[in-house]
């Protein structure tokens, strides 16, 4: 089976690291994958594929026999509808190519431009990953609306839909972009890294021993609410708080946090991922996500997880995990609270984080490729026997 998956950009986060993973865990099970993504934008940090194992292509060069990863010009930083052209004609010129048997796209811009190439070249199968949506809480009510509508005509369009979690199934659901059991929950893969020991991660950050520190991961924009985050540091004595990620919000950030103060910002580093060991608890203030990968590798790294009771985090810290819930009202001193906990009942942090490590196996990258290698296998059989309208 051939796959062609697309990623608008290969930036530092999980949907990058998932798309790495899922190459080497379907390359095991004997599938070829070519992976198209298109370039980050100049403030933005980005991973380096090959790095994490997938081999750089010359578009020229791809063929049926290709495995690795190809640059898409006008995928990626700088949105323009010039630039959705160019992308949508150089998808096409590699699915011609490559003959995928199944094209699958994951983040939005992606979604948008890949599935309807897909369709236009007359690809078997169509998938779509939704790792968390943009269709609520990002832009005003004019955008949000036609951002739903252009989801919802494109999921007429694709044969799978999957949600990293059940509560973004069920927004998804609850916003009209498709039926409920037309959404499947398939977990993200979570490659984890080779966790620095606690002393040397603490050595490399400038923590004491006795320090009692937490850390927030993510990138710096409103939907992430990290001055929640600065504001619990700073209502909890003695805490020392660290911020991994960038974003336009950094400099309000920092001037919340003061000069001098508890808060100290690190900017968006691949390496940051393997000092998770230093911190005494991880800390998640946004407002919502698709499944935050970063829980999953903190309970890998024996951390426990403070969180509120939102979608993506609740399934996270409740029925796939372990963790310290904070009603979504609490704010800042709901989170501050749920710290003190962290500090001062040592056990209650143990269990959070075994029943974590208990769930841990459900993200594997060899158990999640199974899952979408199945899922493809059947849409294959249903395509060869039955092969739906897709005028409308």
């Amino acid at each position: 089976m051939r796959v062609m998956r697309i990623l608008t950009r290969p930036n530092v986060g999980g949907p990058t690291l998932q798309a790495a993973a899922l190459f080497a865990a379907h390359r095991a099970r004997g599938l070829r994958t070519l992976l198209a993504v298109g370039r980050c934008g100049s403030g933005e940090r980005a991973f380096d594929l090959a790095e994490l194992g997938v081999p750089r292509l010359a578009p020229a060069a791809v063929d049926r026999d290709s495995d690795g990863f190809v640059e898409v010009p006008g995928l990626g930083h700088g949105w323009s509808p010039a630039a959705a052209f160019r992308a949508g004609r150089a998808l096409r010129a590699l699915m011609q190519r490559f003959a995928p048997d199944v094209v699958h796209t994951h983040t939005s811009r992606a979604g948008w431009l890949g599935r309807t190439a897909a369709r236009r070249a007359g690809v078997a199968v169509v998938a779509h990953t939704f790792h968390g949506h943009v269709l609520r809480d990002y832009f005003g009510g004019p955008v949000s609306w036609a951002l739903r509508a252009l989801e919802r005509r494109l999921a007429r369009r694709s044969d799978l839909l999957f949600a990293v979690s059940p509560s973004c199934a069920d927004e998804l659901a609850a916003l009209g972009v498709a039926l409920r059991q037309r959404l499947l929950v398939v977990p993200p893969a979570v490659p984890l890294p080779a966790f620095l020991p606690r002393a040397v991660a603490r050595a490399q950050l400038g923590l004491a021993a006795d320090a009692f520190a937490v850390a927030c991961y993510g990138r710096l924009v409103p939907i992430k609410r990290v001055h929640l985050f600065v504001a619990a540091v700073a209502a909890t004595a003695g805490c020392r708080g660290h911020v991994h990620g960038d974003g336009p919000l950094r400099a309000e950030l920092e001037r919340q946090a003061g000069p001098g103060g508890s808060v100290s910002f690190f900017g968006a580093s691949p390496a940051a991922r393997s000092q998770l060991a230093a911190y005494d608890a991880l800390v998640l203030p946004g407002t919502r996500e698709g499944c935050p990968l970063v829980a999953v590798e903190a309970f890998a790294a024996g951390v426990p997880v403070v969180g509120f009771d939102v979608p993506g985090v609740a399934d996270v810290l409740g029925p796939w995990g372990g963790g310290f819930v904070v009603p979504a009202a609490a704010g800042a001193p709901g989170l501050a609270a749920a710290l003190d906990r962290v500090r001062t009942e040592p056990a209650a942090a143990a269990a959070a984080v075994e029943r974590g490590r208990a769930g841990l196996d459900r993200f594997r990258p060899a158990a999640v490729a199974a899952a979408l290698a199945d899922a493809y296998d059947r849409a294959l059989q249903a395509r060869s026997r039955y092969a739906p309208d897709r005028a409308n």
